[in-house]
């Protein structure tokens, strides 16, 4: 999960790597102590891939050789800029993602946004508005809003668009983040992490949004923060985490899961296993992993074995520098065997993509949406001596069909946008086409 929840910054560290080494004019020099700072970061994060990696030779390299290679030009550089850049460019070597330096003041605005424009300091807390959003066609749009919730209450739709958040413009941080060329893997992930972190505080809090309605007319609202929906969970150091199982049954009798995060087995696992047995008979079952950002791997094994009847089949390997780890499903009891739809989008990641793409590479699933965020990898994110991030995966991820999930993510049988038209109408795009395709098949 701690993968999970730093991936994003990935795109930022891969576009930091293609920065020239020219010295722009403004980088000041290095004082001593930022020199010896910058050394330290240096050795640290030779030594972390040195001993974390799960390759003791990663990407066929002589790491020794690559620290004689760069450390006399480490102790040279003047400038910060120039640390960072070299920094980056050994990283480039390993031709792995999940590997990066993050300036500091780059994840800093990103991880807690500075409301830049009000003067006020950055929100904490877990209140949220009743709403998600996701950035299609350079513009941040509400795709779906909680029926409940304070965003509904105060009259907010599907298909409205999210053009300031406390004076802050949205446009300029999307343009800026689209323009990071080498981040195409992560890119809408980042995207969607760093919209809807400015969209989160303290219960109780005020969001003043600036909207535009599906007439085109655009809406001032203070917006109330409330707790997330869904069973406080905990897991290991992780901060307490709401999770979310909902089941229905969509008409033409399909069975439907909206699962937000792998976590709180005793909680889920029950709920998940009386939905497949109560649409046993169904045309079609549905699971809806759609901003689904992962959590415990082996979730994604106990509910893979619900749909499969072949004994010894597994959803992929997890290789670490002690060994590898087989997720092998174990077929269930009466599992269900009709038509499964999977769907999923660039906040899909970690065991979504596990289980999604392992079920696709299995022919078992149909998979609808749009791309996943490729963020498989189990990974840390630590803090340099000189302020900077340093992102570090320490297990390598194939799924059955022998790809690698990591910066590649998974691609949908079926890719379907959210439309804005279609949400405005009350429509879901993407449930309707995996609805279509299961109505589709035979009995």
């Amino acid at each position: 999960m701690r993968g999970v929840l730093a991936c994003w910054l990935l795109a930022l560290a891969s576009a930091a790597a293609g920065w020239p080494l020219a010295l722009a004019p403004q980088e000041a020099e290095l004082t001593p102590q930022q020199r010896e700072e910058n050394l330290a970061s240096f050795k640290l994060v030779w030594e972390t891939i040195r001993d974390k990696h799960w390759d003791p030779k990663p990407n066929g390299l002589d790491w020794e050789a690559v620290r004689a290679e760069f450390a006399p030009k480490f102790e040279q550089a003047k400038t910060k800029e120039e640390c960072r850049r070299l920094l980056s460019q050994m990283l480039d070597k390993l031709e792995q993602s999940h590997f990066g330096i993050v300036p500091a003041d780059v994840y800093e605005s990103l991880d807690q946004p500075e409301r830049a424009s009000s003067g006020k300091p950055a929100r904490e807390g877990n209140g949220q508005p009743g709403f998600e959003v996701r950035v299609v066609k350079e513009q941040v749009l509400i795709t779906q809003v909680d029926a409940d919730g304070p965003a509904a209450k105060a009259g907010i739709k599907p298909g409205w668009l999210v053009e300031a958040i406390d004076g802050e413009e949205l446009a300029p941080i999307v343009r800026k983040l689209l323009d990071s060329k080498q981040a195409l893997n992560h890119r809408e992930f980042v995207l969607i992490r760093a919209m809807n972190g400015r969209l989160r505080g303290a219960v109780g809090d005020t969001l003043k949004l600036r909207l535009r309605d599906g007439d085109e007319q655009v809406k001032e609202l203070d917006v109330p923060l409330a707790a997330p929906r869904g069973k406080l969970a905990r897991f290991g150091n992780l901060p307490p985490l709401h999770v979310r199982c909902d089941v229905r049954t969509l008409p033409g009798e399909i069975g439907y899961v909206h699962l937000t995060m792998f976590f709180d087995p005793p909680g889920v696992m029950p709920r998940i296993i009386k939905a497949v047995r109560d649409h046993r008979q169904a045309a079609g079952f549905i699971l809806d992993l759609r901003g689904n950002p992962g959590g415990i791997g082996f979730m994604a094994v106990g509910i893979g074995g619900w749909f499969v009847k072949e004994p010894n089949l597994k959803l992929g390997t997890m290789f670490t520098r002690d060994g590898k780890l087989n997720f092998v499903l174990n077929p269930q009891d009466e599992p269900f065997t009709g038509p499964l739809a999977i769907l999923v989008d660039a906040a899909s990641a970690s065991t979504s993509e596990i289980l999604a793409g392992g079920l696709k590479d299995l022919g078992r699933a149909r998979v609808f949406g749009t791309r996943t965020a490729g963020a498989a990898l189990p990974s840390m994110f630590i803090r340099l001596p000189n302020g900077d991030g340093f992102q570090y995966a320490f297990a390598n991820y194939l799924s059955v069909g022998g790809k690698p999930l990591e910066g590649e993510g998974v691609t949908p049988d079926v890719e379907v946008w959210p439309e804005r038209a279609a949400l405005l109408a009350g429509k879901d795009p993407v449930l309707e086409a995996a609805v279509q395709w299961i109505l589709s098949q035979k009995p």
